[in-house]
């Protein structure tokens, strides 16, 4: 199940700056998928202190508009502002697989939609479809990378500490393939494959249901929904997501220890990027 986060995607439209064309509106983009249940609600890691969420993605999205529309205005432009409101997210919702009986009844493997992301790009989209050949060039410059938006980012850059924040990746992927190879995890693995074989499904490990190449198609088949509801039952009955999770921490700390010095520098330039933008959005 690969899903982008909100967060994620909210940060590609912001690096990307034009919408493009204006996206369609078809039945999924205004589908509301399940609320997270109490078990997605409460993943945390370690490592997320180093991240921007979805209220920090929000805070510099109206930073940039704010920024692009004062340099606008000076070539004597309007800039008609989208405004983004916070969204809420949950980062870890699929890390450790299907987990959610609400979702595998309805989505089976499939993407859940992410209304929030789709709307974002929907308002993005139609905002730039209508801008004048002179606003856009304004604002994306002859080049589509420079401008005003190249101006806004100058500014919500400006005395933030370069680091390489590849770190923070690169150690919460490590953290997870680690974990899946302790004896607790892998104690928990086997049981979750006893529950399923139980049900008549044979899966190397509690991912391998994502990846089944019989999941095609725009919508999830019986087979898939049944799968997916007995793969979250068994994995409610071994507890596996919370056994899964307390490995994933406990190695993310670690890597938070080893790599203090130069993550304390991505905290920093993180702590300072986000006072540019409540400077710049008020």
């Amino acid at each position: 199940m690969r899903r982008r986060t909100a967060t994620a995607a909210l940060m590609l439209l912001l690096a990307a700056g034009c919408g493009g064309p204006a996206a369609e509106e078809g039945p999924r983009a205004r589908e509301q998928p399940p609320a997270p249940s109490r078990e997605i609600r409460a993943l945390t890691l370690p490592l997320d202190a180093y991240e921007l969420d979805g209220r920090g993605a929000a805070l510099v999205a109206t930073a940039q508009e704010k920024l692009i529309a004062s340099c606008m205005a000076r070539q004597g432009l309007g800039w008609p502002e989208v405004p983004h409101p916070a969204p809420e997210t949950w980062p870890h919702r699929g890390r450790y697989g299907l987990a959610e009986p609400a979702v595998a009844r309805r989505y089976g493997y499939h993407a859940v939609p992410d209304p929030a992301t789709e709307a974002a790009e929907r308002r993005l989209g139609q905002r730039d479809s209508r801008l004048s050949a002179r606003q856009r060039t304004a604002a994306y410059g002859a080049d589509g990378r420079s401008g005003c938006r190249a101006r806004a980012q100058r500014a919500l850059l400006r005395d933030v500490p370069k680091v390489n924040s590849d770190l923070v990746n690169v150690a919460s992927r490590d953290a997870y393939e680690k974990s899946r190879r302790t004896p607790a995890v892998r104690r928990v693995f086997g049981q979750w494959r006893s529950c399923m074989r139980e049900r008549g499904h044979d899966y190397r490990d509690p991912m391998a249901p994502n990846d089944d190449p019989r999941w095609t198609g725009a919508r999830p088949s019986r087979e898939e929904i049944a799968t997916a509801r007995d793969d979250v039952a068994c994995k409610l009955r071994t507890r596996l997501v919370a056994v899964w999770w307390r490995a994933d921490a406990a190695l993310q700390h670690q890597a938070i220890k080893d790599s203090a010095g130069r993550l304390r520098q991505i905290g920093e330039a993180r702590s300072r990027y986000l006072d540019n933008a409540r400077r710049h959005s008020g």
